[in-house]
């Protein structure tokens, strides 16, 4: 049984490392095209590496088990949602604008 639940959690961990690899061929690519001119961006997903080592650390049955937490860890879809989060923070993009309607229309 522990053998089951051990490869259970290396299928887990290999789905991790294959959105990580996305995630970065996703990042290259879009340079790529931003180099050469081509207005098409590819995107990364966050957290989802994150969420697959998880599951794959609760259930891996063998000590240690820190090793695990390298995959998220190199992926640069979390980098880019810590890093955005940040810069939104940074930035002010959260604080509401007051409208345009609440002063009393287009003022010219």
């Amino acid at each position: 049984m522990t053998t089951l639940i051990a490869g259970a959690s290396i299928v887990f961990l290999v789905a991790a490392a294959c959105v990580v690899v996305m995630n970065w061929a996703c990042v290259i690519r879009s340079q790529r095209n931003k180099r050469k001119g081509i207005d098409r961006h590819h995107s990364t997903v966050s957290l989802v590496s994150l969420i697959l080592a998880g599951v794959a650390y609760s259930a891996y049955p063998f000590e240690p088990k820190g090793w695990i937490g390298i995959v998220p860890a190199v992926d640069i879809g979390n980098w880019i949602l810590i890093a955005g989060v940040s810069r939104a923070i940074i930035s002010g993009a959260f604080k509401k604008e007051p409208s345009k309607k609440a002063n009393g229309g287009d003022i010219r």
